[in-house]
């Protein structure tokens, strides 16, 4: 029995392997596929790359996914070459340690073996060398844009702020937790295509395909390294299409297509949350006389923090303070925590008079109740400095593409 391996060759692939899918990769004749800035993608490897996204992704092919897989694998193999060639340029080189040691970390997650993996790869008629070569590719253009532009990308603390105030925004709202595949189509005349092999995803998927394997192999988005995971997120973070669409989900479903301008999105909604993660805030209430109403005015125009409102019972007869510490905004009465969700921390409102005298509000902090989920600053920053060299690790190996002189073979 073929062991549990990220390469996981199902009993419906192995039974292809003897009938449909052989037949139906015969059809590819023996030869070159592409041609990438003078170096040659062979039929051969084409199909061994099918193979490969196929056992991994565990569809069963049909029509419309063995067209999709081709030209995935096809996709993957001329980025391959381009990512090597110009690695080769800065003397970047991979060597088979290192990559024994990235499959090695496969084969342990999986409680297998490095020799495991390569075995299982022979069984199934995949060479280890199409493996290995595409994780030679990953390894060597990690360390070029790492080398390029890791060490000029930063987080400002003002971005880690105002990346901190959305994602405190997003949790009062509804969130979702989703995954994505992306099907890109490179014409409206390819759109109906697209559809299809979209279709034939989904039920497969609905099937027992793992969503995560199908992102990774198929999926055009960034998520897809991932698995497709893209996590928490609330409505106003995504297309208007696929706000409409999700709205309607519940948790575990796969979305049927969703139409976008690039082509069409597979949604997976995971998990769902109301946004009720309650605020906690900490603030002075200062209360005094009527008649000293506008000294508490002139008093707390010039205070710049809670420190400072301590001395108004020297300074104001009659008046005095209290100290609100880690209290919840739902504990609070309607019109305090209308008045203190109004104010940013370290503002203080204008008295208003009542039975009580003349009251005013400071707030000296605010935040979301511990266990919301929001990530330390440290975090944050580096999600900031993924997302950019992901970003611009897409927009090199773009103009790579835009550059080079690459054949495909009919």
């Amino acid at each position: 029995m073929l062991m549990k391996i990220l390469l996981f060759i199902s009993s419906i692939f192995l039974s292809l392997l003897g009938v449909g899918l052989t037949s139906a990769m015969a059809q590819v004749s023996e030869g070159v596929a592409a041609i990438v800035n003078d170096q040659v993608i062979s039929t051969f490897d084409v199909r061994q790359r099918m193979r490969m996204i196929i056992s991994s992704s565990r569809v069963k092919p049909d029509e419309q996914t063995l067209a999709r897989i081709k030209q995935q694998a096809l996709r993957g193999l001329v980025d391959e070459r381009l990512q090597l060639q110009e690695a080769g340029k800065y003397e970047i080189k991979v060597d088979q340690s290192e990559i024994d040691q990235a499959i090695g970390r496969i084969a342990r997650q999986n409680n297998v073996t490095l020799e495991d993996v390569k075995n299982d790869l022979r069984k199934s008629g995949i060479s280890p060398r199409t493996l290995e070569g595409q994780i030679r590719a990953e390894l060597a253009w990690q360390v070029l844009v790492n080398g390029r532009y890791g060490g000029r990308v930063r987080a400002s603390n003002n971005q880690i702020a105002e990346s901190k105030t959305r994602m405190e925004a997003a949790l009062s709202k509804p969130q979702y937790l989703i995954s994505e595949v992306l099907l890109e189509s490179p014409s409206p005349e390819q759109d109906a295509v697209i559809y299809q092999g979209s279709l034939s995803l989904i039920q497969q998927m609905r099937d027992g395909a793992p969503f995560q394997a199908v992102a990774r192999q198929f999926s055009s988005a960034p998520s897809a390294a991932q698995g497709g995971d893209v996590g928490w997120v609330h409505k106003g973070d995504l297309p208007e299409a696929i706000q409409t669409v999700i709205g309607q989900m519940q948790p575990g479903t796969i979305s049927p297509p969703i139409q976008v301008p690039s082509g069409y999105y597979i949604i997976a909604l995971r998990d769902r949350k109301d946004g009720s993660a309650p605020m906690v805030v900490n603030f002075r209430q200062i209360i005094a006389p009527v008649e000293q109403t506008s000294r508490v005015r002139s008093f707390m125009r010039k205070v710049k923090s809670c420190n400072d409102v301590e001395p108004i019972k020297k300074s104001i007869t009659g008046a005095f303070s209290n100290a609100f510490e880690e209290v919840a905004l739902t504990n609070l009465a309607p019109t305090v925590r209308t008045i203190l969700e109004s104010l940013q921390p370290g503002q203080s409102s204008a008295p208003a008079e009542g039975p009580q005298g003349a009251t005013a509000f400071m707030l000296c902090s605010r935040h979301y109740a511990e266990g919301a989920g929001i990530p330390n600053d440290e975090q944050i920053a580096d999600q900031l400095i993924n997302t950019r060299i992901a970003m611009l690790s897409r927009r090199y190996l773009r103009d790579l593409r835009r550059d080079s002189t690459v054949e495909i073979r009919k």
